[in-house]
């Protein structure tokens, strides 16, 4: 088992594929983190948690967020959360989880600073970097 230090209060699980949420909530829980697992289908969804947790209570301190979905892409939502005024300045690590390895993915990636990019699925390797 992984131990981490230092444990972020809350995880932000965005997928529109529900196999995959299952299976990062698996790989999360098989890590021993001691987190509250938040989940949404889209972006929209998304950006409607992170605006009412980060009002209510205490912003998701990483968002694990899928690139190709419905209604809402991790694209759209990066451009969503940049341009909000009270949530631009959150301090939300955003980790890009996709099975895209398409280069124009990841040169469109680039373009936010900070965000860093990962290939499905999940693992407790992969997500121990930014823990």
């Amino acid at each position: 088992m992984i131990l981490f230090m230092s444990t972020p209060k809350k995880i932000l699980l965005v997928d529109d594929d529900a196999t995959a949420i299952f299976l990062s909530q698996r790989t999360l829980k098989r890590a021993e983190i001691e987190v509250e697992v938040l989940t949404a289908e889209h972006g929209l969804a998304a950006l409607e948690i992170v605006k009412r947790v980060c009002e209510q209570e205490q912003c998701p301190e990483l968002i694990l967020l899928d690139i190709n979905m419905p209604v809402m892409d991790g694209f759209e939502f990066l451009e969503a959360l940049q341009t909000s005024a009270d949530l631009s300045k959150a301090d939300i690590k955003i980790v890009l989880v996709s099975s895209s390895t398409h280069y124009l993915d990841i040169a469109r990636s680039k373009k936010y600073p900070g965000i860093d990019c990962i290939e499905k699925p999940l693992t407790i390797e992969k997500v121990s970097q930014f823990l």
